[in-house]
């Protein structure tokens, strides 16, 4: 009965809402409730995808770090009506899937189904939302499990060397903590922690949902309004997220039994919406993105220091970061630092030539359109840039705004954020030592 009335509900005029907006890069909605959805017709897909943001950060596990991962994931292990198997049967046995994961600055639950089944989909999202049952013996499953992978992550160097370079990057911050915890703040972790972090963040007003693929748009939105009426905004306490800094270099390295140094290597620099993060990222393009990149080439192909290398450069809302990661054999670490130094002074000092720009212009827009080919990355990109405060029309502008960056862009860039450099490296420290 429950399902043929929510098909009715689909096939009903739009109900009203109190602010929408429609662009080349989708529609805004934004619920009674103040829930964002952002909405996106593909019929080229025979699938959807639903992305649904938690936008709270690991600073709100305050001093629980892990605390955010656990909870999201117990949402999918069980509601008062369903339990952990059955939700995953429901979407399964109609050739779906659904999982949940936690980021530094948000926590997603994330569906893709065939589009005949769209609605049961939003009808297990909507449960899943509302009644889970947070059950003793499904914690106690999931602490388990959580506590099995931090184990196994111990043993790859190369999240180690993340790790320790993000303890030293956001030092004093909550972002200096991974998002997962750690084995003895995750087994501190109690259901009451669990229901409380779940009843402070898991509200309307925290919530962006993201659709994209074989959908009607206006059936749709009505659709959602009365599914998700139940949910009631609440007041959010404030994330305390302090702007990081650094007034000197900062250099730490782990010993592990390996046959390779892991070495990430980089800066502070802006959020995602600062007007500089474009430039930033076409620097990022240039010294380390692909194989055709100065890092890549000059390393790697030319010197051979190198077994892999690339640059990063993520979009976050508070301060970002800039970061050269390399993997790199024992008897040329020191060798291979230079050269990752060299090749920072050296964008720095010389001006990019227009052909090179030009060229780096269009493979991160090549990137770019290749990222947006499958329906789940496209609602992905909808919901994070919403979040991230750059506004779900990003999407659409992003391409254009490459187009925008010049040579001089590039040396500003480079010259006032590659300054004071945090490095961590992972690695055989019995084999080798840096000079």
């Amino acid at each position: 009965m429950k399902r043929a009335i929510f098909l009715l509900l689909l096939l009903a005029a739009c109900t009203n809402v109190p602010f929408e907006e429609h662009t080349t890069a989708g529609s805004k909605y934004v619920l009674a409730n103040n829930m964002t959805v952002l909405l996106k017709e593909n019929h080229d897909t025979g699938m959807i995808a639903i992305d649904l943001f938690i936008k709270r950060s690991i600073a709100a596990d305050g001093a629980l770090p892990g605390l955010g991962h656990f909870t999201n994931r117990m949402l999918l292990a069980g509601t008062t009506t369903r339990t952990r198997e059955k939700i995953n049967k429901e979407i399964e046995d109609v050739g779906g899937t659904i999982l949940a994961r936690t980021y530094a600055e948000s926590s997603e639950i994330i569906i893709e189904v065939p589009s005949d089944h769209f609605t049961t989909a939003l009808e297990i999202l909507h449960d899943v939302l509302t009644h889970p049952a947070f059950a003793p013996e499904e914690i106690e499953r999931e602490r388990t499990t959580i506590l099995d992978e931090l184990s196994s992550k111990y043993d790859n160097a190369n999240v180690m060397a993340e790790e320790l370079f993000m303890k030293n990057m956001y030092f004093g911050h909550p972002y200096a903590n991974p998002k997962d915890g750690y084995p003895e703040t995750v087994k501190k972790i109690t259901r009451d922690d669990i229901v409380n972090h779940y009843n402070t963040w898991y509200t309307s007003n925290d919530m962006i949902l993201s659709i994209v693929g074989n959908i009607n748009e206006k059936p749709t939105i009505a659709a959602i309004n009365q599914l998700f009426s139940d949910m009631k905004p609440k007041p959010l306490p404030p994330e305390t997220l302090p702007v990081s800094a650094h007034t000197k270099p900062l250099f730490e390295t782990k010993h592990m039994p390996l046959e390779s140094y892991y070495i990430h290597t980089g800066y502070l620099t802006v959020p995602a919406n600062n007007t500089d993060f474009i430039k930033i990222r076409l620097t990022h393009g240039i010294l380390g993105s692909g194989s055709g990149s100065r890092l890549f080439y000059e390393l790697r192909d030319k010197r051979a220091l190198a077994y892999s290398v690339y640059s990063m450069t993520p979009s976050v809302r508070t301060n970002g970061f800039f970061k050269v990661i390399m993997m790199s054999r024992p008897n040329v670490l020191n060798q291979s630092l230079a050269g990752i130094n060299e090749q920072l002074q050296r964008i720095k000092k010389e001006p990019v030539s227009p052909e090179e720009l030009a060229t780096v212009k269009q493979k991160l827009k090549g990137f770019f359109f290749l990222d947006h080919q499958k329906t789940p990355d496209q609602a992905n990109y909808l919901g994070l840039y919403e979040m991230d405060g750059l506004g779900y029309q990003y999407d659409k502008n992003y391409p254009l705004l490459i187009d925008t960056v010049t040579p001089e862009d590039i040396n500003y860039a480079a010259n006032t954020y590659f300054t004071i450099p945090v490095t961590a490296i992972v690695g055989p420290f019995e084999e080798g030592t840096i000079s």
